[in-house]
């Protein structure tokens, strides 16, 4: 027989019961959520600070060419305006504005081949870069490789004389190489200066970092310091510095932590990433990615890279 007594002895302890619980479903949904929000957020630092040098296919087929036009299939890189470049697995030519178009295909102006033989039925890929190769294969004009010394070991480098005895080092955004830079070294060397196009840390040829990943500018910075003084030491009484992407970012660091700053004529930003916090933020809200997920994948990269966001601002 239950007594009065009993039924109030035992209400606490199914309280207790239910408290402990719904403490562990807590606990377990704090861990899970936990783990997910580091697990997303070990992926997307992946995507910033990753090297990857695969080469993008070459997905479009010419369907027709001439002299002066190329047709393409029309698509959102074949009709945008502008001239870019495009690239097939042993050439390089320039396209220009669209001349033509229909439902399926986009005419455009060829500029000009650098090199190799464009055909009806290539396999091509439109190309930010505009140039590919090297300074003689891209632009007609004489440089030599060069090796800039490094605390990690040599550099390679494109060095191709001038006139002045301010040089111009250029440098690449992340991912690219020094031919992303050919674009900028044409007009410098119309203009007489000596140009120094400079790889870093992780890039193909080049030594690799200690971790392997991308440090936004953080370290990659000290790479440059040291192109500047193998200017310094072979001829240059000044430099200008030209940043593409996150190229940008290595040049402003590395003009900041230089032990002579004066030495730095000038700075010239293309595209450049002058603000890794808010450039991240967009990045995630363009793919959807939720604010917590994009807190959680800049402390994992400042982690995983050895780097402070606020520094490289």
């Amino acid at each position: 027989m239950t007594t009065t007594a009993d039924t109030e002895a035992k209400a606490p302890r199914k309280r207790r019961r239910g408290l402990r619980a719904a403490l562990i479903s807590l606990i377990v949904i704090l861990v899970l959520a936990l783990g997910a929000l580091g697990g997303a957020g070990w992926y997307f630092s992946g995507e910033v600070i990753d090297v990857d040098h695969s080469a993008s296919e070459y997905d479009l087929t010419v369907e027709a060419v001439d002299d002066a036009t190329v047709t393409l299939p029309r698509g959102k890189h074949t009709e945008k305006p502008g001239t870019w470049g495009l690239s097939w697995e042993d050439g390089q030519a320039l396209i220009g504005d669209v001349v033509d178009s229909d439902e399926d295909s986009v005419t455009r102006a060829l500029d000009r081949v650098l090199y190799g033989d464009l055909a009806e039925g290539t396999k091509v890929r439109v190309d930010t870069y505009g140039f590919r190769g090297d300074p003689s294969t891209a632009l007609g004009l004489d440089f030599t490789t060069v090796d800039i010394p490094t605390d990690l070991g040599d550099m390679p480098a494109w060095h191709l004389p001038g006139d002045g005895p301010t040089w111009v080092i250029t440098v690449h955004g992340r991912n690219a190489d020094p031919g992303e830079t050919l674009r900028g070294i044409d007009t410098y060397q119309s203009l007489g200066y000596p140009v120094l196009a400079v790889t870093y840390r992780n890039d193909e040829g080049a030594p690799e970092a200690p971790n392997g990943k991308h440090s936004l500018g953080a370290h990659e910075s000290d790479d440059i310091a040291d192109a500047v003084d193998y200017a310094l030491a072979n001829g240059a009484e000044d430099v200008i510095l030209h940043g593409w992407s996150m190229g940008g970012a290595i040049v402003t660091t590395a003009a900041r932590e230089l032990e002579d700053p004066a030495v730095v004529k000038g700075i010239v930003l293309d595209s450049p990433v002058v603000d890794w916090n808010s450039t991240l933020d967009m990045q995630a809200a363009d793919r959807d990615v939720i604010a917590p997920i994009t807190w959680a994948a800049k402390r994992i990269v400042e982690w995983r890279a050895d780097l402070d966001f606020d520094d490289l601002d």
